[in-house]
């Protein structure tokens, strides 16, 4: 266990953190510093089951500490950005998503620190990226920063004058769980009707498709020769190219995410929004931000920015490795 001396010692030296994106699919690792990345990315791929995730997140610390040029900075601590709900005290997986089954109840930090020896701190991904996206820009002195992260479902994270907002009960931040009275009765995958992210995340985009197309046939639009397996790829590229369906489809889809954003907006008023996620591609960022102004008050559109992510997918190890060199100023502190 370290001490406050020992964790003195690491902060003066000024040495990186180690940042690590625990992803579905795959899992991301780079050394972070003054809120950029200075190594190499890593990445493996996210093994099934608890025990052997816990082991490839063991062997990318332990490549950092003692492979390539990366060895020669050393690491302060360690920072895991992981999707469900966390307790960031305990480092405890309260809660998961069924990309990740078993992992519920793994007590992260307490079994990796007693194997690298650092200090680890975890977090949920969606709060990692937001504290990442907030440190990169230089906004920890603003008042209010929101991440929204559109992808296959929507996620969220709220950096409030300068600190990650997580509520009481360590879920705050869901904003993808947000009620939108839409008129469609859509089912979300947490089995409630009308949530934010049935409509505005990727599924959402595809759900709105089917029904756009239920009646038309493939000789008005070439995406109604498979419905039901629509996809979001599918759609974007046929508004790409000038289909008028594919354009409807994906004009009806961003007054459902300016919907959310709106609502947010009106319960924040924050200094920015910042989208990350596969989908952030897809946005036309000028109609986004005429949107949501047009379902604002004045006061909070006149001021409001809305901007896509610079970070190419790295603000999740940014925030995690981040939170964990703060965390440790915060213990010294103390």
């Amino acid at each position: 266990m370290l001490n406050s001396t020992s964790i003195d010692s690491l902060l003066k030296n000024n040495l990186p953190a180690l940042g690590i994106d625990l992803g579905g699919t795959k899992i991301r690792a780079a050394l972070v510093k003054d809120g950029r990345v200075v190594s190499q990315p890593r990445q493996i791929a996210t093994p099934n089951g608890a025990d052997n995730i816990i082991k490839g997140i063991v062997d990318l610390v332990q490549a950092f500490q003692h492979d390539g040029n990366e060895a020669q900075f050393g690491i302060a601590g360690v920072g895991i950005a992981t999707a469900g709900i966390v307790d960031c005290n305990t480092g405890e997986i309260l809660g998961s998503t069924g990309n990740l089954p078993g992992w519920s109840g793994t007590s992260l930090k307490k079994v990796i620190e007693s194997q690298i020896l650092l200090p680890v701190h975890v977090d949920n991904d969606a709060n990692a990226a937001a504290y990442g996206e907030a440190s990169a820009r230089g906004l920890m002195h603003s008042n209010c920063v929101v991440a929204v992260t559109l992808g296959t479902g929507i996620g969220g994270g709220l950096v409030i004058n300068g600190k990650m907002f997580r509520g009481a009960h360590w879920a705050g931040g869901e904003i993808g769980h947000l009620r939108l009275n839409l008129g469609n009765k859509r089912l979300c995958t947490c089995g409630l009707f009308d949530c934010w992210e049935a409509y505005g995340s990727g599924r959402g985009l595809a759900a709105t498709g089917r029904d756009i197309l239920s009646g038309l046939s493939a000789e008005q639009t070439p995406l109604a020769k498979d419905i039901e397996g629509l996809t979001t790829h599918a759609i974007v590229e046929a508004a790409r190219n000038g289909d008028i369906v594919g354009k409807r489809i994906l004009h009806m889809w961003h007054e459902h995410v300016a919907a959310g954003i709106a609502s947010l907006a009106h319960i924040l008023d924050p200094d920015l929004f910042v989208v990350t996620g596969g989908l952030a591609d897809c946005v036309d960022f000028a109609l986004l931000q005429e949107m949501v102004v047009d379902r604002v008050l004045p006061r909070i559109g006149e001021k409001m920015t809305i901007h896509k992510s610079e970070l190419e997918g790295l603000a999740g190890i940014i925030g995690a490795a981040q939170l964990v060199l703060d965390n440790l100023l915060d213990r010294i502190a103390v």
